[in-house]
C-alpha cells in the first residue's frame, strides 16, 4: 500500500510544535545560549513573537496539508481515468487520455470534492468541511485579505489533518 502522503506533513508539524514549545521554555527560563545567532529572544516582546510566529506557521501548514491533499486526489483522478485509454476508437483513446490528465490540473477544487461526495464511504458532512478548509486555503494563499477574514472559519493543522485524513483513507482504499 502507498504510504499516505499527508503524514510526512503531519509529523513535520509535531516535531515544529515541539520546537516551539521548547522556545517558549527556553525564554521562559531565560535560557538564551540556546539562541547564540539570534536577537529575539532577548527582546521583550519575545514570547509575543514565538506566539505570532506559531501562528503563521500553523497557517502554512493548513496550506501544506491542503496542497499534499490537492496532489492525492488530482493524481488519483488521472489513475482512474487511465481506462479512457482502452475505449475505441484506440487511436483516440491515448490522446483523449492525455487531454484529461492536463485538464484534471486545473479543475475547481470545489467541484472535485463535489464529485468525491459520490464515493459512498466518504461522508458528505467531511466534503462541507473539506470546502471550509479549502475557503481558508485560499484565504492564506491570496494574502489573508482582513476584509474577507470575517467570511472563513480559522482552521487550524489538527482539524485539517483530521478532515482530510478521513478523505484520503477512503481513496486509498479505492
Amino acid at each position: 500500500m502507498t504510504p499516505n502522503p499527508l503524514d510526512s506533513v503531519w509529523q513535520t508539524y509535531q516535531i515544529s510544535t515541539d520546537c516551539f514549545k521548547s522556545a517558549q521554555e527556553a525564554i521562559k527560563q531565560r535560557q538564551f545560549k540556546l539562541f547564540d545567532s539570534a536577537t529575539w529572544p532577548t527582546q521583550p516582546e519575545a514570547p509575543q513573537l514565538v506566539v505570532t510566529a506559531l501562528t503563521e506557521v500553523n497557517d502554512l501548514f493548513v496550506f501544506s496539508l491542503w496542497a499534499t491533499f490537492e496532489r492525492l486526489v488530482i493524481t488519483y483522478l488521472q489513475n482512474k481515468g487511465a481506462t479512457l485509454q482502452t475505449i475505441a476508437p484506440l487511436d483516440l483513446a491515448s490522446p483523449l487520455y492525455e487531454q484529461f490528465c492536463k485538464e484534471v490540473e486545473y479543475w475547481n477544487q470545489k467541484e472535485v470534492l463535489d464529485l468525491l461526495k459520490h464515493l459512498a464511504a466518504i461522508d458528505k458532512h467531511t466534503i462541507g468541511q473539506a470546502k471550509q478548509i479549502l475557503d481558508y486555503r485560499n484565504w492564506i494563499a491570496h494574502g489573508k485579505d482582513v476584509h474577507k477574514k470575517s467570511a472563513v472559519k480559522t482552521m487550524t493543522p489538527v482539524y485539517t489533518y483530521q478532515v482530510l485524513n478521513d478523505i484520503v483513507m477512503v481513496l486509498m482504499l479505492n
